[in-house]
């Protein structure tokens, strides 16, 4: 989850500047040409006078911490809000060489949060809210009519009660706390509510959600504080009604970033009910359990090693029928996708490179030229009688000639050759070793991009379903729909692509919300021929709400 706002101003284009330039600059009160001047970085995000937030500013101006090229990179994070990052987190790797920068990406959060919260304090807990008939018609807007921006969510079947569902949402400008929704009839009609706040937590940010057997339903989010982020573990006896604070189970660590989260299932597993969660703490990636409702977390386990350079950002973990758990992720400094596996129960893993990316961390498209869309890994894997299968989806660019670099990437030329698509690898030896990598839908013309993919396997019948957002119906390459494919064979074959939005959605026009856009990740789970996709929706012209649609592929 990533937030631009009103910080481009910040990120002009200038000349080369020295360390020693940009500190003198600070303490003087002038700056050189291409760095913005206090007075320009407290009016880009109309700072209110007094107030915390422009003390906040006006306390972080040592430029002297930053690299001279910090100046005028692409990394979507004000100058001010580095330098309080970097006080606070001096273990962390800034380097050059990685696209991150070293920046968590929920800094980008932390900063909308800051704008729209300028006192800095967390708002107040709002009244509950009464449950109310989804849109009609088979696209359902779950969130509701919003007057803030909801994005970046995660959805859940219960799979022994599948009339169950409930998706979580980024809420930030709202209030700041997680936006939960729940089904108890299949989806036909949704409640809301949000996470509480605990100890000295600001805001949440990057949601994820799946429930035990005992019809326990689990939220995990990052709960910042300032210049701290840890990860929170939240549940709900009551479907989702209500939630409450579980534990903090990424230990010490607090420059946490982009967790996920996924539940064992399975019947014949031996660690059926172990909770599941992956994430990074600045580079590395960190997978840590909790042995099911009753049991506790254990410690954080670092997962990447040497095989991964840059940042481990954009993970996922699954796992099959015999309990083996499956740990992917992007590297953003050598392109490689990763799956590290165990067989006991996430307390050790062994690591296999599955594919190099094309580009790497992130891709400027026209749809999503602000935020940009990330490369993350989507994973399944389906194991019964002698079928042993993983899988993974990501974004990446098309390839091909001119198309492979970074530098490469469209931006805002809809008239670009280079495009992003959906790519899916397979392994059919339980993680061993693993197919080239091959592009869902490549539908050659018009120019069009697709991103924010999510993978989820039916465990009943082992069909895999993909959906993500493709801007095929439009020859401007912005207005996005959701599609969907699936395979029964264990991705040798698919489907042919399938709309399931009604209605298109342009998050580059007036009034969209232009710097978060449609958020880093979409959701969606799969049981018993139904798949429920989650996305971030404003058709006609609304806010940023939550949708999702049922799609039935026997």
């Amino acid at each position: 989850m990533r937030k631009l706002t009103l910080t481009l101003a910040l990120l002009a284009a200038g000349s080369a500047l020295a360390v020693g330039s940009l500190a003198a600059a600070g303490r003087a009160g002038t700056f050189p040409a291409g760095v913005p001047t206090l007075g320009r970085q407290l009016a880009a995000d109309r700072v209110a006078p007094g107030s915390a937030l422009e003390r906040l500013i006006r306390q972080n101006q040592d430029f002297a911490m930053l690299r001279p090229e910090e100046a005028h990179d692409r990394i979507p994070v004000p100058l001010w809000l580095r330098v309080y990052w970097r006080k606070s987190h001096p273990e962390a790797t800034y380097s050059a060489a990685d696209p991150t920068g070293g920046y968590p990406l929920v800094l980008q959060e932390v900063h909308e949060w800051m704008v729209t919260h300028q006192d800095l304090q967390r708002a107040p807990r709002p009244a509950s809210i009464a449950p109310f008939a989804a849109s009609a018609g088979a696209n359902l807007r779950v969130s509701g009519a919003q007057t803030s921006a909801r994005s970046e969510s995660a959805i859940a079947i219960n799979f022994l009660n599948p009339s169950r569902i409930v998706v979580a949402a980024n809420s930030i400008s709202a209030g700041g706390r997680q936006a939960q929704l729940f089904s108890a009839d299949g989806g036909l009609t949704w409640g809301q509510t949000t996470l509480p706040l605990t100890a000295s937590d600001k805001f949440h940010s990057d949601p994820t959600v799946d429930w035990t057997a005992d019809g326990t339903a689990w939220s995990l989010t990052i709960g910042i504080a300032g210049s701290k982020g840890r990860m929170r573990s939240y549940r709900s006896a009551d479907g989702g009604a209500t939630w409450t604070f579980d534990a903090t189970f990424s230990g010490s660590q607090t420059n946490t970033d982009k967790e996920m989260l996924w539940i064992d299932h399975s019947a014949t597993s031996p660690f059926k009910d172990n909770i599941y969660a992956i994430w990074h703490n600045g580079n590395p990636a960190y997978v840590n359990h909790r042995t099911g409702p009753t049991g506790a977390w254990g410690t954080p386990l670092q997962v990447s090693s040497t095989e991964t350079t840059g940042t481990a950002i954009g993970g996922d973990v699954k796992t099959n029928s015999a309990g083996d758990v499956f740990a992917f992720w992007p590297a953003t400094g050598n392109g490689h996708l990763v799956v590290a596996k165990s067989t006991d129960g996430g307390a050790s893993f062994t690591r296999t490179v599955i594919a190099t990316t094309f580009d790497t961390f992130d891709i400027g498209i026209p749809a999503m030229a602000s935020r940009r869309a990330l490369i993350y890994t989507s994973g399944g894997a389906y194991r019964n009688g002698a079928t042993n299968d993983v899988y993974v989806a990501w974004t990446d660019q098309r390839g091909g000639a001119g198309c492979s670099a970074p530098a490469n990437e469209p931006g805002t030329n809809v008239a670009s050759s280079c495009q992003t698509r959906v790519w899916f690898a397979r392994s059919t030896d339980g993680g061993a070793t693993w197919s080239a990598p091959v592009k869902l839908n490549d539908a050659a013309s018009p120019l069009h991009d697709q991103f924010n993919q999510w993978l989820a396997v039916d465990e009943t019948s082992g069909k895999i379903g993909v959906m993500y957002y493709d801007t095929i119906g439009d020859s401007g390459r912005k207005k996005t729909d959701v599609w969907y494919q699936s395979s029964a064979d264990g991705g040798v074959t698919w489907s042919a692509p399938l709309k399931v939005t009604t209605a298109p959605t342009d998050e580059t026009v007036a009034g969209a919300d232009s710097g978060n856009q449609y958020g880093d990740y979409n959701g969606m789970s799969g049981y018993l021929t139904k798949f429920f996709p989650s996305w971030t929706d404003r058709r006609n012209n609304a806010r940023e709400e939550i949708w999702t649609a049922p799609i039935i592929d026997p």
